[in-house]
Formats: C-alpha cells, sequence, structure tokens
C-alpha cells in the first residue's frame, strides 16, 4: 500500500515538474527573472527531499562531517543550472530527469571533492614528515646549562 502511494506521488510530482517547464522557459524569454524563481520554488520541495536523503547517506558513509552542507547550498546551485540551461531542453518530458541528473551531478561533485580533501589532508603529513626531520635543529646543553647547536 505504502509502494503505491509513493509512486502516485511521484507520478503526481512529475506531472507538476513537467507541466511547469513551459512556463519557466516563457519566464526565461521575457528576462522575468521573479516569476521564473517562483514558479522554480514551486517544484523544489521534492528535490529538496531527495537532496537530504543523499546528504544523509553521504554523512553516513563518513564523506564529510554532519552540518557541513546544507539542501539549501545545492538548490541555489540549481537555480543557476536550471535558468542557465532550461533553453537547452527539447521538451517537458526531459525535464524531470534532468533536473535530478543536474542535483546528482552537484551533490557527486561535491562528495568527490569532500574526499580528495580529506584523502589529502589525513595524508599531508605523511608527504611532509621527511622536510620537517631534515628542518629539525639538534641542541645540546654546555656546563653550565647553556643551549648549543
Amino acid at each position: 500500500m505504502k509502494k503505491t502511494a509513493a509512486y502516485h506521488q511521484q507520478k503526481q510530482i512529475r506531472i507538476v515538474v513537467e507541466n511547469s517547464f513551459l512556463d519557466l522557459v516563457e519566464f526565461k524569454k521575457k528576462g522575468d527573472k521573479e516569476s521564473f524563481n517562483q514558479q522554480l520554488l514551486k517544484i523544489l520541495p521534492e528535490v529538496k527531499n531527495y537532496i537530504n536523503e543523499r546528504l544523509a547517506t553521504a554523512i553516513k558513509k563518513g564523506h564529510f562531517s554532519k552540518g557541513k552542507y546544507k539542501a539549501d547550498d545545492f538548490i541555489d546551485q540549481l537555480f543557476i543550472e536550471v535558468y542557465d540551461h532550461i533553453d537547452q531542453l527539447d521538451n517537458e518530458k526531459d525535464f524531470y530527469l534532468w533536473l535530478f541528473k543536474k542535483t546528482n551531478e552537484l551533490l557527486d561533485d561535491t562528495i568527490v571533492e569532500e574526499e580528495f580533501d580529506d584523502y589529502f589532508f589525513k595524508n599531508i603529513d605523511d608527504y611532509s614528515k621527511p622536510e620537517w626531520d631534515a628542518m629539525e635543529e639538534k641542541y645540546s646543553t654546555d656546563g653550565d646549562g647553556d643551549l648549543l647547536m
């Protein structure tokens, strides 16, 4: 029963997203950014839920710490991506999948960047240890307790 309800809810969301496509294209042609943003805000709550799920999974897998990223960080970038590239889509049927594909790309890029940073910063001590050892100066003390190199 839950699967059927979830399927119907997803189908309704898909229809809403597809129906908003033509309005979004029209608002962009007119240069009406405010109306464009308002229309896009109507369809983004489902995308935001999806982002939150992906962020929770990434946190569980240890890709980054809790609270480092918020769904709104990705939503802001998604606004820019949609505005810049919506006119490249052929029809409203492609918009729903394209929207989630772009969302995945943004999330995947962030996860890969975080993995790289994590690996690099954890291993930076291993790379720099020989240099630090070479720069270390040896001191001793003489009979009066003065330091000597």
